[in-house]
C-alpha cells in the first residue's frame, strides 16, 4: 500500500491552506509552490517548505506542468494533490505526475478523461440513462452546422466549454445574431482558462436549481455519495453562495440524485473525490448536467454536516485505503452555508478589484468557519480570479445558520479592494432566501445588488473623531487640543460631501456636527479607548467599537482616504479633502473610453478610422480568467486607437478615442 510522507500542493490561495492544513494534521510534510506575487501569502508562509515555480501569470507558473513537477522533485515530494482548477482536471498532468513515480491524489486518468470532457459526460450520462438537456457537441463543427445545431436546440440555449469549469468559457445566447460573437468569446475564455477551447451547446433552462452532488470512490470498486448541496445563486455563471442539504430535495429527490451520480461514478471505475452536477426544474424534474473531476470550492459545507475531512478521504484513498465509510453511515447533520467573498464590484457587472488588503478583519463564533487565501498587507493580484476567502455558518438548522452567517458577515472587514461583502449580506436577509425561494436568476429576480448605504454622515463622525486622536495622542492629563477651538473639516464620499464641525469638551470628549446638503447629524462622542485602528467610543450614551483604517496606516490628513466599520455591519469610505481648493481633475468626455479594470487586451474589433455604433463592442479585456467588453458609448468614428492584442492596461488607462460621426 503506498504511502505519502511528503505531500506538494499545485495550487494557491485558500484551497492550498485548506488541503496543507489536514496534510499537517496527519503527520504529512506539507509542501507548497508559488508564483512571485504570491510569495508572501499565507499558504506559503505556513508550508513546511515552499519553491517559486515562476511569475505572476498562470500560463508560466500554476499551468505549467514541468514546473510542478520540477518543484516536486525538488522538494521531495511523493504525492501531488491539486486542489481545485489550474490542473486539477487535466489527465494529461495526472499520468505525467504517476510516471514520475508520484502518488496522484485525485482521479485515474482515465476516469478523468471520461468525465472532463463535458461533451463526452454527457453521452455517458444518457447510455447509462441519466436525463440531459438536449445539446450539440461543436467541435469540427463550421459556421453553418453551428447555426443549424441552435436552431435545433432551441433559444435560449447556453455555450459551455468542453473542458474545466466555474463558469468559464459560458456563455448565455438569447437569439441567432448573438451567437457568432457569443461562441469566440466562449471559445477565447475556455482557451485562456484551460488550455482547451472547445465548446458545446445546450439548451438553457431560464429558471431551475443548480444542485450537485459529492461522489467519492476507491481503489476496491466502491463508490458513495455524501449528499447534495444547493449552488444556485450565482453571477456570471460562477457561484457565490452554497449550502447543504438544499431546502428543496426532499428524501426520494436526493436518493435519485444520489443514485444518478453513483451511476455515472461507477460507469467509469471513479477514484477519490468528485461532484456530478444537474439542474433541477421546479416539478422536480432534473437534468445531468457534468462531472467535476476534483475536489470543489464549496466541500466545506459538505465538511460541516457530514462530520467528515473530505481532504483527508482523498489523501487515504490514494494511498489505497477503502473507503471510511459505507452509504448508510454517512450522517447528514444539522445545516451549513458558504458565502465566497470576492474582489469584484457587484454594481459594476462584478468587475473585479485588485489592490492592497489594508485590513481583513475575519469573524468568530459558535458554527463559524473560515476558509481565507489572504490576510492583511497582502496584494490582490489580476492574474488570478477574485476569491479572498469562504466564509461558512452551521447551526442545528437553516435558520439558525442563516443567522450565525448573517453576524459573521457583520463582524467581518475588509478595506481596500473593492469587494462584494455587502452583495452577500443583502442575498441572506432577502425574504426569497429566507423562503428557501432558490434558482440560478435569484439575483436578477430579487433585484440584487443594490447600492449599500454610504453612511457619509456616520463615517465622517467616526474620521474625524479617529484624526483627532490621532493627532492629539493621549498625554497623562488627556488629549491636548491644538489649534482653534472649532475645527471644521469636509469629508466626502461618491459624490458627497459632509461638512463636519466639531470643539472638544474636556480632555476626551467631542461634539460635532455633520451637515450633508443641509440635513444635520449632531453627536456628542466620549473616547474611552484607541488601540491600533480600534476605538471604543461612547455616542450620545450608547456605547460603541469602530475601526478606523487608511491605505497609509495611520494619518488621517488632506486628501486621506479613510474605511469606517461601525458596528452592526455598517460601513462607509470618505476622503478628507484638503482645506485649500484642489486642482480640477479632467472628466472623461463622451468618446474617450478608458480601461474599466486591470487587465490584458484579448481582442480589438475595430482600427482606426473605423465607423461605429453606440453599445458596439470595440476591444476585450482579460482580468481575474474572466472577459469585458468595452463597448462605445456613442456611434463615431475612430480616431485614436490605443490598445493591441496582448498588451496590459491600466485601469483608468484611455484605450479608444471618439469623434463625432
Amino acid at each position: 500500500m503506498a504511502q505519502i510522507d511528503a505531500l506538494l500542493v499545485a495550487n494557491r490561495g485558500e484551497i492550498a491552506r485548506r488541503i496543507l492544513r489536514t496534510a499537517r494534521d496527519l503527520g504529512i510534510r506539507a509542501l507548497a509552490v508559488y508564483s512571485r506575487v504570491d510569495e508572501g501569502l499565507p499558504h506559503v508562509l505556513e508550508a513546511d517548505a515552499a519553491i517559486c515555480i515562476g511569475e505572476g501569470p498562470v500560463g508560466g507558473s500554476y499551468l505549467d506542468p514541468y514546473r510542478i513537477l520540477d518543484a516536486a522533485r525538488r522538494l521531495g515530494a511523493d504525492a501531488i494533490h491539486p486542489g481545485y482548477g489550474l490542473l486539477s482536471e487535466n489527465p494529461d498532468f495526472a499520468r505525467a505526475v504517476t510516471e514520475a513515480g508520484l502518488i496522484w491524489v485525485g482521479p485515474p486518468p482515465q476516469a478523468m478523461r471520461a468525465v472532463a470532457d463535458k461533451a463526452q459526460a454527457r453521452a455517458l450520462a444518457q447510455a447509462h440513462g441519466v436525463p440531459v438537456l438536449p445539446g450539440e457537441d461543436l467541435e469540427g463543427a463550421d459556421a453553418a452546422a453551428i447555426v443549424a445545431a441552435a436552431e435545433r436546440i432551441g433559444y435560449p440555449l447556453l455555450i459551455k466549454a468542453v473542458a474545466g469549469g466555474g463558469g468559464r468559457g459560458m456563455r448565455r445566447v438569447d437569439a441567432p445574431e448573438e451567437l457568432h460573437d457569443a461562441l469566440a468569446a466562449a471559445r477565447r475564455e475556455a482557451g485562456s482558462a484551460f488550455g482547451d477551447d472547445r465548446v458545446l451547446i445546450e439548451r438553457f433552462v431560464p429558471i431551475a436549481r443548480h444542485i450537485e452532488v459529492q461522489i467519492f470512490g476507491d481503489t476496491h470498486g466502491r463508490v458513495v455519495h455524501l449528499g447534495e448541496r444547493e449552488c444556485s445563486i450565482q453571477r456570471r455563471y460562477q457561484k457565490i453562495v452554497e449550502e447543504a442539504p438544499s431546502p428543496a430535495v426532499n428524501p426520494t429527490l436526493r436518493t435519485n440524485l444520489g443514485h444518478a451520480a453513483t451511476t455515472i461514478a461507477k460507469a467509469v471505475g471513479y477514484v477519490g473525490a468528485g461532484t456530478v452536477e444537474f439542474i433541477v426544474e421546479p416539478d422536480g424534474t432534473f437534468w445531468f448536467l457534468e462531472v467535476n473531476a476534483r475536489l470543489q470550492v464549496e466541500h466545506p459545507v459538505t465538511e460541516l454536516v457530514t462530520g467528515q475531512d473530505l481532504v483527508a478521504w482523498q489523501l487515504a484513498i490514494a494511498q489505497g485505503e477503502p473507503l471510511p465509510l459505507h452509504q448508510e453511515q454517512i450522517p447528514l447533520t444539522g445545516h451549513a452555508i458558504e458565502v465566497r467573498l470576492c474582489a469584484e464590484d457587484p454594481m459594476r457587472d462584478h468587475l473585479p478589484g485588485t489592490g492592497t488588503l489594508i485590513r481583513f478583519d475575519q469573524p468568530c463564533g459558535p458554527g463559524i468557519r473560515v476558509d481565507a487565501g489572504y490576510a492583511a498587507g497582502d496584494e490582490i493580484s489580476p492574474h488570478y480570479d477574485s476569491l479572498v476567502a469562504k466564509i461558512l455558518a452551521f447551526g442545528p438548522n437553516r435558520t439558525v445558520a442563516t443567522r450565525r452567517l448573517r453576524r459573521a458577515l457583520e463582524q467581518t472587514w475588509l478595506p481596500g479592494p473593492v469587494n462584494n461583502l455587502a452583495l452577500l449580506k443583502q442575498i441572506l436577509r432577502c425574504p426569497a432566501w429566507a423562503a428557501g425561494d432558490l434558482h440560478t436568476r435569484f439575483l436578477q429576480e430579487n433585484g440584487l445588488p443594490i447600492a449599500p448605504p454610504i453612511h457619509l454622515a456616520e463615517g465622517a463622525i467616526a474620521a474625524a473623531v479617529a484624526g483627532w486622536a490621532r493627532r492629539s495622542p493621549p498625554a497623562p492629563a488627556g488629549f491636548r487640543l491644538r489649534g482653534p477651538a472649532i475645527q471644521r473639516d469636509l469629508y466626502t464620499s461618491f459624490g458627497q460631501t459632509a461638512e463636519v464641525t466639531w470643539r472638544a469638551r474636556g480632555s476626551d470628549t467631542l461634539e460635532l456636527t455633520a451637515t450633508i446638503e443641509g440635513e444635520r447629524t449632531t453627536s456628542t462622542v466620549r473616547l474611552l479607548e484607541q488601540r491600533g485602528d480600534q476605538l471604543r467610543v461612547e455616542r450620545d450614551g450608547i456605547l460603541a467599537r469602530w475601526r478606523v483604517a487608511t491605505r497609509e496606516g495611520g494619518a488621517i490628513q488632506d486628501g486621506t482616504l479613510v474605511y469606517v466599520h461601525l458596528g452592526g455591519g455598517g460601513e462607509a469610505m470618505v476622503k478628507l479633502e484638503p482645506r485649500l481648493p484642489a486642482p480640477q481633475v479632467a472628466q472623461a468626455e463622451p468618446g474617450t473610453l478608458t480601461a474599466t479594470t486591470p487587465g490584458t487586451v484579448v481582442a480589438v474589433r475595430v482600427a482606426e478610422g473605423d465607423r461605429v455604433e453606440q453599445g458596439q463592442v470595440l476591444l476585450v479585456l482579460e482580468a481575474m480568467k474572466m472577459e469585458h467588453a468595452v463597448k462605445a458609448d456613442q456611434a463615431g468614428i475612430v480616431e485614436v486607437l490605443r490598445a493591441s492584442v496582448g498588451q496590459a492596461v491600466a485601469e483608468g488607462e484611455v484605450l479608444v478615442r471618439l469623434s463625432d460621426a
